[in-house]
């Protein structure tokens, strides 16, 4: 046999593969909590697959957020991009999405509200809701 181009149906399933392959990649990301603002449901070190996006967020649910700056909250910041470099990250429970109450008011449309299931989180409870367009994404499950 010579090393000739790959048959169609193989050179086919590559590239679907490939495609495959970039839309995982794209699509979740694995996730190592660290700090203890999630204890007793995630540990330091647990690692998570996250998906990314909004679309999964639901109230009760885990999200990823930036880190909302210490004097300005979440206010004046741009949306987030996506690189998970580019920012630091906060890991919380999605307790109230738009129209749910929240500290006695309603959660803005394109907010939500995020504690930490440790009472002592910096959270929504500090810092208000959070925007939408700051959410990396939300927890699909645990991993090992």
């Amino acid at each position: 046999m010579t090393g000739g181009p790959l048959p169609a149906a193989a050179a086919g399933a590559v590239l679907v593969a490939g495609i495959g392959a970039w839309w995982v990649r794209r699509t979740f990301v694995t996730v190592t909590v660290r700090g203890y603002s999630m204890m007793p449901t995630l540990a330091p070190g647990t690692r998570v697959l996250m998906r990314r996006g909004t679309r999964g967020v639901r109230k009760g649910g885990i999200v990823v957020v930036a880190c909302p700056e210490p004097d300005t909250a979440w206010r004046g910041k741009a949306p987030i991009t996506g690189d998970l470099a580019a920012t630091e990250w906060y890991i919380k429970r999605a307790v109230a999405l738009a129209g749910d109450p929240f500290a006695g008011e309603p959660v803005p449309e394109g907010f939500l509200a995020v504690v930490g299931d440790n009472r002592h989180s910096d959270d929504s409870r500090r810092f208000g809701p959070c925007p939408m367009d700051q959410v990396l994404g939300s927890v699909v499950r645990t991993l090992g």
